[in-house]
């Protein structure tokens, strides 16, 4: 009998297939190490021990305290239920959520998205490592991508375009073909630009489908992947109201204040209206809020007017406030000038506001904060709702982190 203790998010038969071994296996002392090398070598395991009496056998697994979710940067296959299939077959152990930063499970995958990409006429070689910032959560991830030959946009064919709109469609096609290929955003990214270009357009109604089509260019220079944008015009329609009824909290009459600083002509009405009340909510602490807007069409006037629908989420509060990079004596004057007590409700529009502030008031300050250059960090906490905010200072021939 065989058996593994130590990591039951893996069923048996999956770490004896990993391990090369079959259930009524009897594997000599020799071939015993072997295995548990194998096992080890996948970097899914910090320690892999095993011990024999009787008729058992017993592999203890320590499984590694560093695991990292997939994401592909610029592979062009399809992430999702049938990749992740795909790869399960060949690395029982394989989990798109949970990949350690080395070992022969890496090294096996990156072969395994060549070989998947070979068959589709594409010679490419991949790479893995992990990296941060990924993704529109910003994560930490085994990133893996195409470092040979290069990945573009390739061609942009457009459907459903009218003529009065076919010159200026191009145009926006054009600009993109040739940019670089991100396996996640360019469909989405595609789908947006053109949804934005329409809407600029007074084409309130616009709905556009993009989808990866075959086959790629090849060539030993890049990869081109291109692209079918069919686009539902609908007409055009004038901006009648944006109904937003406010809360306790964010009242309409305070959104209207926020809507009255940003520079006329730097937006949309309606974009700049849900970028108001995101930050009227970002204000009071609600940091996960979703601010979403509901269309209402008047086809006999031709007129779109808009409803906003807020889910606030919860509510934030300051941890604690940093400055790093200041001098002892700076960041003395800055804490003194610091108004947001740990526990308070906490204000995102305090924060960009506090470097302008508070120099007014400290001239030793605001001399020493023309020899440097900042930025600051927001980093909140999804489970304890708390935010550490981390002002960075560097000399003006430094770049701040």
């Amino acid at each position: 009998m065989i058996r593994f203790d130590g990591a039951p998010e893996y069923p048996q038969q999956e770490l004896l297939a990993a391990a090369g071994l079959r259930p009524d296996s009897r594997p000599t002392p020799i071939e015993l190490k072997a295995r548990a090398k194998q096992l080890f070598e996948t970097g899914l395991f910090g320690e892999v021990k095993f011990t024999q009496g009787g008729k058992a056998l017993v592999f203890t697994l320590s499984p590694s305290k560093q695991l990292f979710p997939m994401h592909l940067e610029n592979v062009p296959l399809t992430p999702g239920k049938e990749l992740d299939a795909r790869l399960h077959d060949r690395y029982p152990l394989y989990r798109a959520v949970a990949l350690p930063a080395s070992g022969s499970m890496i090294d096996g995958i990156c072969r395994a998205l060549e070989e998947m990409l070979a068959s589709k006429g594409i010679k490419a070689t991949v790479k893995a490592a992990v990296t941060s910032g990924l993704g529109p959560q910003k994560i930490t991830a085994m990133n893996f991508a195409v470092v040979s030959p290069a990945v573009h946009i390739g061609h942009i064919q457009l459907v459903g375009v009218s003529p009065a709109m076919q010159a200026k469609a191009g145009q926006v096609a054009g600009s993109q073909s040739g940019g670089d290929f991100d396996t996640e955003r360019t469909a989405t990214g595609l789908q947006h630009l053109f949804e934005d270009f329409y809407q600029d357009q007074g084409y309130a109604a616009v709905q556009v489908d993009v989808a990866e089509v075959d086959p790629p260019g090849i060539s030993e220079q890049s990869i081109d992947i291109p692209y079918l944008v069919t686009i539902k015009e609908g007409g055009i329609y004038k901006l009648g109201t944006i109904g937003f009824a406010g809360s306790a909290d964010v009242p309409r009459a305070e959104v209207e204040r926020i809507l009255a600083r940003y520079p006329k002509g730097s937006g949309r009405p309606l974009d700049l209206y849900l970028l108001a009340v995101r930050d009227g909510y970002h204000a009071h602490g609600y940091l996960d809020c979703a601010v979403v807007s509901h269309a209402a069409f008047n086809e006999a006037t031709r007129i779109v007017s808009y409803s906003v629908e807020v889910t606030p989420g919860s509510v934030y509060r300051l941890a604690a406030v940093q400055f790093d990079g200041a001098p002892e004596a700076m960041a003395a004057r800055l804490k003194l000038a610091w108004k947001m007590a740990p526990g308070e409700i906490f204000d995102e529009s305090y924060v960009s506001g506090f470097s302008a502030q508070a120099v007014k008031k400290d001239k030793a300050l605001a001399k020493w904060m023309q020899t440097v250059v900042s930025n600051y960090d927001v980093k909140a906490d999804p489970d304890s709702h708390e935010v550490t905010c981390i002002f960075h200072f560097a000399k003006l021939a430094e770049t701040p982190r």
